[in-house]
This record gives structure tokens, sequence and C-alpha cells, in this order.
């Protein structure tokens, strides 16, 4: 028995359901665009003089770099613009101690990626003989703010 007609090879998809949820999204999103519209409303707001409270200033912080040398060593310490000697942890905490007790409150230290560890250890150590708790940061590459 042969088939009468044309074979169509086509499919025929509904798109009804999808323009009912297209419709239904955007009604959606005007409704809630027309909420949120509400909650703003347009003033003139003062801007006083001398205010009581302001913007809090960015935190203070002392800067140890460790000075590199070929093959992980160290050259030397710089602090608060004062260069010391590899092996002067003793002064080196005695600056981070003035500059804490002058309003800082972080200590970031920057070393070399080659630098040996045992020297980044050793300052941090005299760091701790401050005596306060500083928040010690290592500082390293990144983006830039």
């Amino acid at each position: 028995m042969a088939r009468r007609g044309i074979p169509t090879s086509a499919i025929n998809a509904n798109m009804t359901p999808m323009i009912d949820v297209t419709f239904l999204l955007i009604v959606f999103f005007v409704v809630v665009s027309q909420i949120v519209d509400r909650d703003v409303v347009p003033l003139d707001l003062p801007a006083p003089l001398q205010s009581a409270s302001g913007m809090p200033e960015e935190p203070a912080y002392v800067t140890v770099n460790l000075l590199p040398l070929e093959g992980g060593d160290i050259a030397g310490i710089v602090v608060g613009g004062h260069t010391i000697g590899k092996d002067a942890l003793d002064e080196l905490t005695a600056i981070v101690r003035t500059r804490l007790q002058g309003g800082v409150i972080d200590v970031h230290l920057r070393a070399d990626k080659s630098t040996q560890y045992s020297h980044v250890h050793r300052v941090i150590e005299a760091i701790r003989d401050v005596g306060t708790t500083p928040r010690l940061q290592l500082v390293v590459k990144g983006e830039s703010r």
C-alpha cells in the first residue's frame, strides 16, 4: 500500500510557550524596576562645611625592605628611610617600635623572591620583639590600586 500525499521531512516547533515565557519575563522586569524606583526620592541634600565626622584616612604603615644580593643573601635593611646592616636587628626593632608609637598600625615586609627565607624569618622575629602585635603583611607583586 502506497502513501498518498507529498512526504515532508520538516519539523515544526510550537513557538507559543517560548513567546509566553518571554512576555512574562518582560512583565516581571518592568514591575521590579518600578518597585526599585519608588525608593529613590530626589532630594537636595545639604553639604556640611564643618562636619563632626569625616572620611577615615588610610592607616599609615611602615615598610621594611630587604635589599637583595645574588645567591639569596641580603645586603641590608631599609626601614623608615634608614638603611641599616643585615645584622642590626635591634636597631630595626627600635625603629619599628618608634613608628608604632607614632600611630602606625601595619608593617609591610618586602623581600626579593630569591631572598632566602632565613633572612625573612629573622626580620619577622625582630618585628615581633617590638612588644605590641603589629599587623605584619608580606608584600607580593600584584595589581596596583
